[in-house]
């Protein structure tokens, strides 16, 4: 699949939803509920599994990095973190094809990074890049 046809899935998709959450720790999960519910009632149970690994990793990036100039004043001291108020999910189907967008309060766009064979974490997309056909980031 090309970003094109990508794009023309996100832009006029047979369904469609989002989903707007606080940015914690508990948003991944939340993502993953609501991307359960939304393929099941479109009846794309064979994306299922993919779909909501994707969101998960696309949700915690967007968690964790995902803030606000203002985020980082108001986060400064908390592990370095900066934390964005908001991510807004949205999913979009067509022809068996799910785009997944996932938006957050950041200006930068996502850095794909290489973590050590010891590191907890740090291989979201990574798992991104293997399991989506194809994806893209647009700063905000």
């Amino acid at each position: 699949m090309s970003i094109q046809s990508l794009e023309s899935v996100i832009e006029s998709p047979e369904y469609r939803a989002s989903f707007t959450m606080v940015s914690d720790d508990k948003a991944p999960g939340a993502a993953r509920t609501f991307t359960r519910e939304k393929l099941s009632a479109w009846g794309l149970e064979d994306l299922l599994d993919r779909t909501v690994l994707i969101v998960s990793e696309l949700t915690t990036n967007a968690e964790r990095h995902g803030g606000t100039p203002g985020d980082i004043e108001r986060s400064a001291g908390v592990n370095g973190q900066v934390v964005a108020e908001r991510i807004t999910l949205t999913l979009a189907a067509q022809d068996g094809i799910v785009g997944i967008e996932v938006e957050d309060n950041s200006p930068l766009l996502p850095i794909v990074r290489v973590s050590g064979p010891d590191s907890l974490d740090g291989r979201g997309l990574l798992l991104v890049t293997a399991e989506a056909d194809a994806w893209t980031a647009c700063p905000n």
